[in-house]
């Protein structure tokens, strides 16, 4: 299954997007009563389908004009068209249960605020849950801006986060790491 993003060539099909959707569902389990954080929501196919199972899903992306697009339509998403980087002590990440990723940590300025945040501030329990490009995809980012699955693991478990579950998606791949401890 390959993934076609902001740094490919052009989007998914729908069948695609539907069918990483339900792993996704299938993998994080959002609750009725849960928060999801959907940082970097781009087109919003992720937040829509998050809102469909969880309490209030947050979009946020740092260019506000994609929060017109048709999957932003649902009640249960409150929209944030800041750059994360700039508001993460205003976010109120310790309510979340997921933040999630789709191709868009890698471009984050600011990983280690990110990770130190969220060590402090996310539930015990609480799930970061990211969509990364496989180092070797022959489209997307520059190369030197992606984690293999393993560089990842070793910026992200220092502050306090643990493996969860993994899946590959072909030219890219799914990690979810859950807050262990306060780092």
């Amino acid at each position: 299954m390959a993934i076609h993003g902001a740094h490919g060539r052009g989007g998914l099909s729908a069948e695609t997007k539907a069918s990483i959707a339900d792993r996704l569902l299938e993998t994080m389990q959002p609750g009725a009563d849960d928060l999801v954080f959907d940082v970097g929501s781009g087109d919003g196919y992720y937040s829509s389908r998050f809102a469909e199972r969880c309490g209030k899903v947050i979009a946020v992306d740092a260019y506000p004009e994609v929060f017109e697009g048709e999957f932003y339509r649902r009640a249960n998403i409150e929209t944030q068209g800041v750059d994360v980087c700039s508001r993460l002590g205003d976010l109120g990440w310790s309510s979340a249960a997921h933040v999630f990723f789709s191709n868009s940590f890698h471009d984050m300025e600011c990983q280690d605020e990110i990770l130190s945040t969220l060590s402090r501030e996310l539930r015990d329990g609480g799930c970061l849950d990211l969509i990364e490009f496989h180092p070797d995809t022959p489209f997307g980012p520059p190369r030197q801006v992606r984690f293999s699955k393993e560089a990842l693991k070793a910026k992200v478990e220092p502050y306090g986060f643990r493996e969860k579950a993994f899946f590959d998606l072909g030219t890219h791949y799914f990690v979810s790491f859950e807050r262990t401890r306060r780092a």
